[in-house]
């Protein structure tokens, strides 16, 4: 403002030049004086501001507003990484109270990321890649690409070499060689004329998985995905957005409230070239009807369903409970995904880049990442 340029006045604007002249020499010797009393005053120019807690890697993308978050995964209490849109990853080493941020070399949507332990780490994208880091997140390499780029909603990996990704249009995806190769898989006794979305994903051994999706499908692999077979009836209309094992209970969750218990067979499927299977589904009335989008387990057979504006604790892999949100903005929270770190405590993450750990036994919501 205080400079040169405004001083081109000339006749009835030599008046106003001259006061912004006398203007600017108050401004400037007050500030000065400000500066030299800095001490004395207790003024610091950065004290009004919120200070991110967010540092930036090298040659990174720098991001000025919060990025929408859809996944989190922590190794121990210390090591986790938040990923979202624009190919953001978040990582800290202290709990939360510091990350870093990084970028993939592209700027794709991250649906879901896994970190095995503190080094290697897998995600999916919205453009059908399939990533890996072996240096904890600083760097990825694509692995996989669908064809066409379709839309992959998640990932995991049971073992270092066995894992599978599944998303949209009934894509499946298998590797039992740590994601050297890839094969397709599919659902055997699907019906329906559109090929489903699949957006959940449990794999409870290096042969047994489950994954759900749209048009009420949740479906089972018993021999490695030699054989998918679809366990619900066809007049399930639910969209379902994730499904996990929580202490001896399957649970899939989704749009609308949607809670189901998954029937678990203990000699597996009775006849996997049948396409009437017997019933194994049955619903959970938790009174909501706001969308559901994650679902984790702890260690302790304990989990917890988290989404649009609430939060469901399980107990002993049976009983839920509501988790109060103390915020007058409650209504307007996504949280779109969940990791434990203890048996009480998770860290969530979801929209305009919300991060926060939580004690499901004191209901204790603590911030995480100052954008």
């Amino acid at each position: 403002m205080c400079s040169s340029d405004l001083m081109v006045g000339k006749g009835s604007y030599r008046q106003l030049n001259l006061f912004l002249m006398f203007f600017c020499a108050v401004l400037i010797a007050t500030m000065d004086a400000s500066a030299g009393d800095e001490g004395e005053s207790g003024f610091e120019p950065d004290a009004l501001l919120s200070q991110s807690n967010i540092s930036h890697h090298r040659d990174d993308r720098v991001r000025f507003v919060p990025d929408n978050l859809f996944s989190v995964s922590f190794v121990d209490e210390s090591h986790g990484w938040a990923a979202g849109y624009y190919g953001t990853i978040l990582k800290t080493v202290d709990g939360g109270s510091n990350w870093t941020h990084f970028s993939l070399p592209n700027t794709d949507l991250i649906r879901r990321i896994q970190f095995l332990d503190r080094d290697h780490g897998w995600l999916v994208t919205h453009r059908g890649r399939i990533m890996s880091s072996e240096d904890g997140g600083v760097s990825w390499k694509t692995r996989h690409t669908e064809d066409r780029q379709i839309n992959l909603r998640n990932i995991q990996f049971v073992t270092p070499d066995t894992g599978w990704a599944v998303g949209h249009e009934g894509a499946i995806l298998y590797t039992s060689d740590g994601g050297e190769t890839w094969a397709n898989q599919n659902l055997n006794n699907f019906i329906g004329r559109d090929l489903p979305r699949l957006n959940g994903l449990a794999v409870l051994s290096e042969s047994h998985a489950m994954l759900a999706g749209e048009f009420g499908v949740i479906a089972e692999t018993v021999d490695a995905g030699k054989n998918w077979m679809v366990i619900t009836p066809p007049e399930i209309n639910a969209t379902f957005t994730e499904i996990a094992q929580i202490g001896n209970s399957i649970f899939a969750v989704g749009l609308n409230g949607v809670v189901a218990n998954v029937h678990l067979q203990k000699d597996g499927l009775d006849n996997v070239s049948k396409v009437e299977v017997p019933a194994r589904v049955s619903f959970v009335d938790t009174g909501v009807e706001q969308h559901f989008f994650d679902i984790v387990a702890n260690e302790d057979g304990g989990g917890l369903i988290v989404g649009l504006a609430n939060i469901f604790a399980i107990e002993n892999g049976k009983n839920f409970r509501g988790v109060e949100i103390d915020r007058p903005d409650r209504n307007y929270l996504y949280f779109m995904g969940a990791t434990s770190i203890s048996e009480s405590k998770y860290v969530l993450v979801g929209a305009r880049g919300l991060a926060i750990t939580l004690d499901v036994t004191t209901a204790q919501m603590t911030g995480l990442i100052k954008w």
